[in-house]
């Protein structure tokens, strides 16, 4: 079975400055692929661009030119730029661009309009068009309209980052009214969902149970449309990457083989249109060493 981690960041703050991570304690620091490669030596990943530039969209995706492990990269775009698609156009052209699978324009608390704004929608089905998927990760308040948007445009693929868990406030609203909010978005037919990201939301004294997240998940989405993502590094914060593993591993008990092997990858696989047989990772090697030689 191939595991595919659809969530995993890689950065370097020596080459592209982060404000957020300036104040992120140990996460300020280059995490590369052999970071990744010491954290699970298995795993081949979906990589999410942790920051907005188009030189470190260059850079994702270059070393996913050179490396198998690297199954996509989703890049960042400012959708409502009317350039964006211009943007994703001139990069999916450049060194590794067939391995852009995703964009993420993140929707911030509050900022929910946002996918409502025409140029946006542009973007969105002009995404559709291209195959991409677009990734939500979305802010408080703004699960309604991304709802109205995946209802709205039923011919592009979106993913819900983190399990929409930060668009609730589930320490003084509970776990009811987050699955309350997410459950219409998760009906609709062309939206999947990470079980990822949920380091924060589980460790804090008080925090939600992970069985609970996935049961709700498992109810709203199935695996069919239900997708492993560690968040590594954030994740670090809390908890080692086998940690993590093992957590999600324990949650997916109760399904059959064929099941688990769809959260667990095949999920990914479909959603993200991932091509991991053309070339093989021993093809691919073999072209890079010719490359290099």
């Amino acid at each position: 079975m191939t595991v595919i981690d659809a969530h995993v960041h890689l950065w370097d703050p020596v080459l592209h400055d982060h404000a957020w991570l300036r104040s992120a304690g140990e996460l300020h620091r280059p995490f590369l692929l052999d970071d990744l490669t010491a954290a699970s030596r298995s795993v081949t990943a979906v990589v999410v661009q942790a920051g907005r530039t188009v030189d470190e969209a260059r850079w994702l995706l270059g070393l996913a030119a050179r490396s198998p492990r690297i199954a996509g990269v989703v890049v960042h775009a400012d959708l409502a730029g009317p350039a964006a698609v211009d943007t994703i156009d001139a990069l999916r052209a450049e060194d590794g661009g067939s391995a852009l699978v995703g964009v993420r324009d993140p929707v911030g608390a509050g900022e929910g309009a946002r996918l409502g704004l025409p140029q946006v929608r542009r973007s969105l089905a002009a995404l559709g068009e291209r195959g991409l998927a677009m990734d939500l990760l979305l802010g408080h308040g703004a699960l309604r309209a991304a709802y109205a948007a995946a209802r709205d445009l039923p011919q592009v693929r979106f993913v819900v980052d983190h399990a929409a868990i930060s668009a609730v406030d589930v320490r003084r609203e509970g776990l009811g009214a987050w699955a309350a909010q997410l459950t219409p978005l998760g009906r609709l037919p062309n939206v999947v969902c990470k079980l990822s990201g949920l380091g924060k939301a589980t460790a804090e004294p008080g925090g939600v149970r992970l069985d609970a997240v996935a049961r709700v998940l498992l109810d709203v989405f199935g695996p069919r449309r239900l997708m492993f993502g560690s968040d590594w590094p954030v994740s670090t914060q809390w908890s080692r990457y086998e940690d993590v593993a093992g957590a999600t591993a324990r949650v997916l008990d109760g399904l059959t083989a064929d099941e688990s092997a769809l959260v667990r990858g095949g999920t990914a696989i479909g959603a993200y249109r991932l091509d991991l047989a053309d070339p093989s990772a021993e093809d691919r090697m073999t072209m890079i060493r010719q490359r290099e030689h």
